[in-house]
């Protein structure tokens, strides 16, 4: 243990101490962008996070900070209401829910009905129509952006969790796919391939209405199959959306927008009640969390995306307040496993070979390998150290007590000894004689995720010196372009699920089609069987994901750590108004509803 401490004392060092940077240079930092008045106005709001505004396309957006932009300028259909734990869903752009008992749903639950709620204005004046709708769902289908959030309505309506096969070849017809979504005068009508208990949530969660007339402007989809078939197979940034957004929720996109800076005003055209009481909303990515602490310090923030590691400077600064406790659904830290490593040309692998100078592509395939990384790395330092104490230790990826079940304990944890004998096994004993070199890749403006990689590379070094497992930071933007080229041996991520169910954890997280085991080329019939026979599931879900977590503690694809519990640092004359029917998506992500948001 003190030799993985010492090892590690660069992160625990940085924890413990907090560099001051004076107002006057975070305005310097910030050119040649304009300072924002963010404490001298009451009715500008200024959001600065790690990451930023990348996509504001919802068919093709799939990261948090897009998403919480996006929730406030898109909305959906149905919305969630208060009562998150059973994801009761009320009429939002829909004037009713689809039931049986109101005749929208049909007796099979396969058809759902929904009447488009009328003088409902988009923010360049159009009126919301039924056909606007039908355009929406069938382009954030029949897209599938590369990496996008397209499964969660192909699985659904029709079967498939994307428009192509494992070798790129189209799998979905159009005129099939286009029969699926239809309107009925003012109503639309989607038909599922099955029963399926996450459709509502699906539609719930993800803000995805726009002009059809508008995007077609665009250059985006007209709605006709020539069109579709000149689109697909893109990737998320070739979007003539992504910087370009109309919506009908209540702020708009009006400014030129740029992945640094993103600038919202107030929709006073919008339809619901009166108007947000803000009049601006300024989203900007600000690398450094020392400099995004000291902009919440100095007013030139409102609010400020932070690690537990600065929490404690945050609390004590006049005018700053950290809300504790808040609902948190995301599965935390995890180390991800790749099982077929690109090998040409990749520095990540070192020599290529498992010759005590790299590993080979294929280096985490032996099982004996991931079970010593996983009973290697020390989660009690992680959660005192990286968390601060404040944490629940993960048994795998579905986050059991959100559901109100009974979480099943870890399958693995701290001890060195099972290390080593894992360790030796591995690799027919190759590995503990040869010793291995290989980076770990993370996202650099992430201290929980360099924590993760650092406690792991110094307990690996502890039980053996041979064995050099090298932390290589990397930007955002570059950590999911390696991810997504198959180019990190293993490497730190996080999940926040799409929406509040635990097929979403499912999915993403182990199925052979979701984005991360793509991406790790991990893929196990038995595990997809589970997951597809949960989703449909409405009587027997807990017993389904329990065996699944088996399979995963079996197979052992990542190393999850623990579950966080949700902070907000914000300034002290932030409040929010009482949630009413949107604690789905904004509780998932730990969002802000400006709507509901003014400052005194």
């Amino acid at each position: 243990m003190k030799n993985a401490l010492l090892a590690a004392a660069p992160f625990l060092t940085r924890c413990k101490t907090h560099l001051k940077i004076a107002p006057a240079l975070c305005a310097f930092l910030l050119l040649p962008a304009a300072r924002p008045a963010a404490a001298s106005s009451t009715d500008t709001f200024v959001s600065v996070a790690a990451s930023p505004v990348s996509n504001l396309d919802p068919a093709a957006m799939y990261e948090t900070r897009s998403l919480a932009a996006a929730l406030n300028i898109y909305e959906p259909l149905v919305v969630f209401t208060t009562d998150s734990a059973k994801t009761p869903v009320a009429p939002f752009l829909a004037s009713a829910v689809p039931t049986r008992e109101n005749g929208l749903l049909s007796a099979d639950l396969k058809t759902y009905t929904f009447p488009i709620r009328p003088g409902v204005a988009f923010h360049d004046g159009s009126i919301l129509t039924a056909e606007d709708v039908r355009y929406s769902l069938l382009r954030f289908m029949l897209s599938d952006f590369v990496g996008g959030p397209s499964a969660m309505l192909l699985e659904p309506v029709l079967g498939v969790p994307s428009i192509r096969d494992r070798k790129g070849r189209l799998r979905v017809d159009f005129k099939t796919a286009a029969a699926t979504v239809t309107t009925d005068a003012d109503r639309v009508v989607v038909r599922l391939c099955k029963p399926d208990a996450t459709f509502l949530a699906v539609l719930a969660s993800w803000p995805l209405v726009m002009s059809k007339a508008w995007a077609a402007a665009a250059g985006e989809w007209d709605g006709t199959e020539s069109s579709w078939l000149r689109l697909k197979g893109r990737l998320p940034e070739q979007s003539r959306l992504r910087f370009a957004a109309n919506g009908t929720g209540p702020f708009r996109v009006t400014e030129p927008v740029s992945k640094e800076l993103v600038t919202l005003e107030r929709f006073e055209g919008y339809w619901r009640r009166k108007p947000a009481a803000l009049k601006r909303v300024v989203l900007r990515e600000v690398d450094s969390e020392m400099l995004r602490l000291s902009m919440l310090e100095a007013g030139d923030a409102d609010t400020a995306e932070l690690s537990r590691s600065s929490l404690r400077d945050a609390a004590e600064a006049p005018g700053v307040r950290v809300d504790e406790g808040l609902p948190a659904w995301s599965a935390g830290r995890i180390i991800f496993f790749n099982f077929r490593t690109a090998a040409q040309d990749n520095p990540c692998l070192r020599s290529g070979r498992l010759d005590g100078r790299g590993i080979p592509p294929d280096f985490f395939s032996d099982s004996n390998v991931r079970q010593g990384f996983a009973h290697a790395f020390d989660y009690e330092v992680f959660l005192t150290q990286a968390l601060r104490g404040q944490g629940e230790r993960a048994a795998g990826p579905i986050p059991f007590s959100r559901f109100s079940w009974q979480p099943p304990a870890p399958a693995y944890g701290h001890d060195r000894a099972k290390a080593t004998e894992q360790l030796q096994k591995a690799w027919q004993g190759r590995l503990w004689a040869q010793g291995f070199q290989a980076e770990i890749g993370y996202d650099a403006a992430d201290p929980e995720a360099q924590a993760a990689a650092e406690i792991l590379a110094a307990e690996l070094k502890a039980i053996k010196p041979e064995f050099a497992l090298l932390p290589k930071p990397l930007r955002r933007s570059s950590l999911l372009k390696a991810i997504r080229e198959h180019r990190l041996p293993i490497f730190v991520g996080g999940f926040e699920p799409d929406y509040p169910d635990p097929h979403s954890y499912a999915f993403n997280l182990l199925h052979s089609a979701g984005f991360y085991p793509a991406a790790q080329g991990f893929a196990r019939k038995a595990i997809d069987s589970v997951v597809e026979k949960a989703r449909r599931s409405r009587e027997h879900r807990e017993a389904l994901y329990r065996d699944l977590m088996d399979l995963y503690a079996a197979e052992l694809p990542q190393i999850y750590l623990y579950y966080p519990v949700g902070f907000r640092a914000l300034r002290r004359n932030v409040s929010e108004a009482s949630p009413d029917i949107w604690m789905g998506p904004f509780t998932l992500h730990n969002a802000l509803y400006f709507r509901h948001v003014r400052k005194n």
